[in-house]
């Protein structure tokens, strides 16, 4: 019963109390009646790569907990983690293709089988001239498939991260020459510098860095370490860091060359190590032109503060700086984001235990994370749609455009100008429910794959994914469905596999070797991956490509007399940037900053609430030059008074009676600053 449908047992044992055997007039696969079976997979959902075991019941998953040997969570996993149970089982799911009915957009599908969906796609796709692909990240032997499937179409490949890396991507790359997002050795370090990263909440990989984070500050024989969090709006990290510093919107830049100013002026690390490069990004002039007197006004941030976190960042090496959220989010992001990482240089940390390291390269045989596509590029998409140029077919995976960028882009009108779109997902959407096929997709816990965890926390690390129960709807996995349409299409360019468990385990072989592959493929499955394979080393570069003049100033939107508050969107640790609200227990996720659930509200401060004449639960306009939203007002005192704070992640209109019409979209109301 545990080798059916192919998959393997991580853990068997009686329960602690009987179960009640029952009668089934099919017994699902993969259960041995009234015993729990244990089975490791992906999590399916959260952040950075997470590994976790299903308890199973008679075929049935009851219970997510993380995998205890998986190295990126450590048997550690998120809220969102927890609620893969609940998505896999929620009444909302696609459970049969669907034609659309009427007009596009209109809500209006009609059942059909599998068959005429694939003849459908086959009839459109094979006459296709310009195939564009859009999807959310994609990882490992899927990642590949999805390209090998669009490259044989001649197609292009985008790909919409609604918490866009790309800047963050850039800045590593300047400033490090990393190809891959390196490994910040948090459990090492004994200072923590983060500019708006809000690695506990929902940076990256925060299951990764809370179990990190834990061993930096209580590990054995070492100094507590420390941690500085410099941000405009307050965040689960800055709520739990030793000093919270606000920064003004756009600054983050100027205040981490300030930093590195103090480094140098003082001879804070008792050596020159920072002189060359300081020399490679402008020279000590450049540099002397942030002295903490020229850039207090300009950041906020007092001059006897700057010099202390200089002081305190020098003295307690080995440590880090890191940067994300509102920091990456302004026109200057891109060189805020490296003059932050710059810092690394500064204090010897680039390559050091405890600093910033160097994740090794993916194996060759399971292809890296597909790289978000840049906001400008989805910006010239959408003009040349509207022109009527840029595709005539389109097939849209596990993703969100629609909803998630800002309406001046008017992505669902040039969406609506390409001839045939086929949307796939495990729940209608906003993007989706504007195609012309709908496909319903398999949930992660019911079917396989492999992926690379970003970041692989210095190590090599390869997840494994199989089902841990039977499909319950009549959904099929996106790889499958591409491998299908490849025999029809691409011919001998076609893929050599007929499914995902045969592509899987054929990047497996190639990896790991075909003496005694059974043996290994067990092992695999059993451990939820591999983190011993050889690998190449990763490398950084010798200094940064960059120079600090290119340093601007922000650019906001809107009159500053017309618009005198900053809006600072930020995500909440349940629902995310949104695509996880269709799940009860993450609607229900307290935010733990304010408690709120189920519903958007306004961050102000009480002295901005009280000028405004208004308080905690009063319903206010939040206007931009893009537009409003309405919300209720939450006042904190850890806000700052020029800044507004709204969660992002709800006003949806498509996707289920727990997700559409709770709350605003503040998304709707960004205006697109493209520099």
């Amino acid at each position: 019963a545990a080798r059916a449908g192919g998959a393997t047992v991580v853990a068997c044992a009686a329960p602690d109390r009987e179960s009640q055997i029952q009668s089934f007039v099919n017994i699902p696969e993969q259960s041995l009646p009234g015993q729990s079976l244990w089975f490791a997979t992906a999590s399916a959902h959260g952040l950075g790569g997470n590994s976790v075991v299903v308890r199973t019941v008679d075929g049935r998953a009851k219970k997510v907990e993380g995998n205890p040997g998986f190295p990126i969570n450590r048997g550690k996993i998120d809220v969102r983690g927890q609620a893969g149970v609940q998505s896999l089982y929620h009444p909302d799911r696609l459970q049969t293709p669907m034609r659309r009915r009427g007009l596009r957009g209109g809500g209006g599908f009609d059942e059909i089988g599998w068959a005429e969906a694939l003849d459908l796609l086959t009839e459109k796709l094979g006459a296709a001239t310009n195939f564009l692909m859009i999807t959310g990240p994609l990882s490992g032997t899927r990642a590949g498939i999805a390209r090998e499937f669009t490259a044989g179409l001649n197609g292009r490949h985008m790909v919409y991260e609604a918490s866009e890396t790309t800047v963050l991507r850039a800045a590593l790359k300047l400033a490090l020459g990393a190809d891959e997002i390196p490994h910040f050795d948090l459990a090492e370090a004994r200072s923590v510098l983060s500019f708006g990263a809000d690695l506990l909440g929902t940076w990256i990989s925060p299951v990764h860095y809370g179990v990190g984070y834990g061993e930096m500050r209580q590990g054995d024989g070492r100094p507590r370490g420390r941690l500085i969090q410099i941000e405009p709006h307050t965040s689960l990290t800055g709520a739990n860091a030793d000093r919270w510093v606000y920064v003004k919107p756009g600054q983050e830049g100027a205040l981490a060359l300030s930093i590195a100013q103090v480094i140098a002026a003082e001879g804070l690390t008792g050596d020159d190590r920072w002189f060359d490069v300081v020399n490679a990004v402008g020279g000590l002039d450049a540099l002397n032109t942030y002295a903490p007197d020229q850039v207090t006004g300009r950041t906020g941030v007092p001059v006897e503060t700057i010099q202390a976190i200089a002081r305190e960042f020098a003295a307690s090496q080995p440590g880090f700086a890191i940067v994300g959220g509102p920091a990456l989010a302004q026109s200057n992001g891109l060189d805020a984001g490296v003059a932050v990482l710059l810092l690394n240089w500064m204090v010897g940390s680039v390559g050091a235990v405890g600093g910033v390291r160097p994740n090794p390269a993916p194996p060759e045989a399971i292809p890296a994370p597909t790289p978000p596509t840049p906001f400008g590029e989805w910006a010239a998409l959408a003009d040349g749609l509207r022109a009527g140029e840029g595709a005539d077919a389109a097939f849209i995976f596990d993703t969100n455009p629609v909803y998630g960028l800002p309406p001046a882009l008017k992505f669902d009108e040039a969406l609506g100008r390409i001839p045939f779109v086929v949307g796939m997902g495990t729940f209608l959407n906003e993007t989706i429910a504007r195609a012309d096929l709908v496909l319903p997709a398999t949930h992660p816990f019911e079917e396989w794959g492999d992926f690379i965890p970003e970041p692989g926390g210095g190590l090599s690390v390869i997840g494994y994914q199989q089902p841990v129960v039977t499909p319950w709807t009549k959904s099929r996995s996106f790889g499958d469905v591409l491998l299908t349409l490849g025999e029809e299409l691409l011919g001998e360019a076609a893929p050599p596999w007929t499914s995902m468990r045969e592509a899987v385990r054929a990047t497996a072989m190639e990896l790991f070797g075909t003496d005694d592959i059974e043996r290994k493929w067990i092992e695999l499955l059993r451990d939820g991956g591999s983190w011993t394979h050889r690998s190449t080393p990763g490398r950084f570069a010798s200094a940064p490509d960059w120079h600090i003049n290119l340093l601007s100033e922000p650019a906001f939107a809107g009159d500053a007399l017309d618009y005198p508050l900053h809006l600072v969107p930020f995500e909440s640790v349940g629902i995310g940037a949104g695509d996880e609200s269709v799940n009860i227990w993450l609607q229900a996720t307290p935010d733990p900053l304010t408690t709120v659930t189920w519903q958007t509200w306004v961050e102000l401060n009480p002295m901005t609430a009280r000028d405004l004449g208004v308080k905690r639960g009063d319903i206010v306009a939040v206007q931009t030059s893009e537009g409003e939203i309405e919300a209720a007002v939450y006042e904190s005192p850890v806000v700052p008074p020029d800044v507004v704070g709204v969660p992002v992640g709800r006003g949806h209109t498509v996707g289920g009676r727990w997700r559409e019409n709770r709350g605003a979209n503040v998304l709707s109301v960004l205006a697109p600053q493209i520099v």
